[in-house]
């Protein structure tokens, strides 16, 4: 490649990170702010009905959408027909869906105790025939290496579906306004990437193209499949030993974290994919890249959970108001588990990259196990349990993405661990002392604190890097796009 399509390729990149970044931001923002609001119209009791439903739908959703997003992205040779068979097939398993919500909301509200369970599952579920064509339009979008319309779509569909969320919350429908949301998040977003991307793709049944992708759309499916069945089985669970009112407590606690989270993970997987793929065949090529984005990944992310870890005890309270002191405990598990396995799901989407999605799938199979088996097997302690629970499940895909072995591809151990762990140290360094730093600060409100210990949390978590990992951190620094701005004016006649 010339120097200037080198030039063209980097300044892509940045565009979609910034996209990518604004996209994060700007759903953090509108998710916090939809969390304010809906955290003093409601009860904890109405966030466990929502968990409940939501759950359910999002298990849905995967049948719809999983088996094709992955499988489409991949594919060599991509022709329309296959976008046209994959929706037709998704659209004739979101049919079934729909109807067996009917009868399943019903027998789920007697089961539960809880009425409205029964109109708004179906309402709820109908977003799935929306979510699985926004899945075959994102795989359409990665294949054109178009990131900037996925992240301008969800940034859109957020802004219109939360602020029609609230508008309902405010005309006195607040746990139709909280489910609807995910609604008509999913229905926005839906039809502005259709409009960005230009191409209508109508639904037809082909069982010949269907088969095409079969291999990897069912690894893919199964894999996504079992990372919603552990939240699925998690919220039952908890509604099984603590309630409604503290699943409640835990849809809060996953409010503060999982957008971010998912926003994080969507974004690094759909960029890294693109070019780990490109890379595959020259796999000492694959190796290094592989080491390089997963290094360079944990020193951004783990700093920001661990961040969050420290500060929940002020975030959340802040954000939630009163009556919410079990999230907080959930919250900081679920920053911790994150911080780790956050980055390391880039090791898996290296092995996608390879062809070998079911080392994922692996994981997230013993992961739901050990899940399971922590919450059941803790659960005499407390609401504490919850979080460990998710804690030992995300390790267990960390232990694996380490310490697979890998046939026929050459990635030791050791470079593996060697990658994600200086990064892991330092933020977990970070974290600790911007928690014993809260002990020490005297403010008394929440915000006057927050004000202190985030600005402290980014200079110790720099000194760090400093002295411990300068020659990462300057690799780091070079890949910002503010870096390269000053660099192209440093040049600049």
């Amino acid at each position: 490649m010339t120097r200037s399509g080198r030039r063209a390729s980097k300044s892509r990149i940045v565009s979609w990170l910034g996209w990518a970044g604004f996209d994060a931001v700007s759903r953090l923002a509108l998710m916090t702010g939809s969390t304010i609001v809906f955290s003093r119209l409601l009860e904890p009791r109405d966030f466990g009905v929502t968990a409940l439903v939501l759950t359910i739908v999002t298990v849905a959703a995967i049948f719809v959408g999983a088996p094709f997003e992955e499988a489409l992205t991949q594919k060599r040779h991509l022709r329309a027909s296959h976008l046209r068979a994959a929706l037709g097939a998704s659209w004739l398993v979101g049919l079934v869906i729909l109807a067996l919500s009917v009868v399943g909301g019903r027998l789920l509200a007697a089961f539960y105790g809880e009425p409205e369970i029964a109109a708004l599952l179906p309402v709820a579920m109908a977003s799935i025939f929306f979510s699985g064509h926004s899945d075959i339009l994102t795989a359409l979008a990665r294949r054109l290496r178009r990131f900037n319309e996925v992240a301008y779509a969800t940034m859109m569909g957020h802004v219109i579906g939360i602020g029609m969320a609230l508008a309902l919350a405010f005309m006195g429908y607040g746990l139709w306004a909280l489910v609807g949301q995910r609604l008509l998040v999913v229905v926005a977003r839906a039809l502005i990437l259709q409009a960005r991307i230009g191409f209508i793709i109508t639904p037809k049944w082909s069982s010949a193209h269907i088969s095409e992708i079969g291999r990897f759309a069912g690894v893919s499916f199964l894999s996504r499949l079992t990372d919603t069945l552990t939240y699925l089985a998690f919220n039952n669970l908890v509604q099984i030993y603590y309630g409604t009112a503290m699943l409640g407590q835990v849809n809060m606690a996953m409010r503060l974290i999982e957008p971010i989270r998912g926003a994080i993970t969507a974004t690094g997987h759909n960029l890294a994919f693109t070019f780990f793929a490109r890379a595959g065949r020259d796999l000492n090529a694959l190796r290094k890249l592989g080491d390089d984005v997963v290094s360079q990944s944990a020193f951004l992310t783990t700093p920001v959970f661990f961040g969050i870890a420290a500060v929940a005890p002020l975030l959340l309270p802040l954000v939630a108001g009163p009556g919410w002191e079990d999230a907080v405990v959930i919250a900081v598990c679920l920053s911790v588990a994150s911080a780790v396995a956050v980055p390391a799901g880039l090791f898996f989407t290296v092995f996608s990259a390879q062809a070998r999605p079911e080392y994922s799938f692996y994981s997230l199979i013993v992961g739901l196990i050990v899940s399971v088996l922590v919450l059941t097997g803790f659960a005499w302690l407390g609401p504490i349990s919850v979080g460990l629970s998710r804690i030992a499940g995300d390790g267990i895909r960390v232990i694996f993405a380490i310490g697979l072995p890998l046939e026929g591809f050459d990635w030791p151990r050791r470079e593996r661990f060697a990658a994600l762990a200086p990064a892991v140290i330092l933020g977990a360094m970070m974290g600790a002392a911007v928690a014993l730093l809260h002990r020490m600060v005297g403010a008394e409100h929440p915000l006057l604190q927050l004000i202190v210990l985030i600005p402290a949390g980014v200079v110790i978590y720099l000194g760090l890097l400093a002295v411990f990992a300068r020659q990462s951190a300057s690799l780091l620094f070079s890949h910002l796009p503010i870096a390269r701005l000053a660099a192209g004016r440093s040049t600049s006649p």
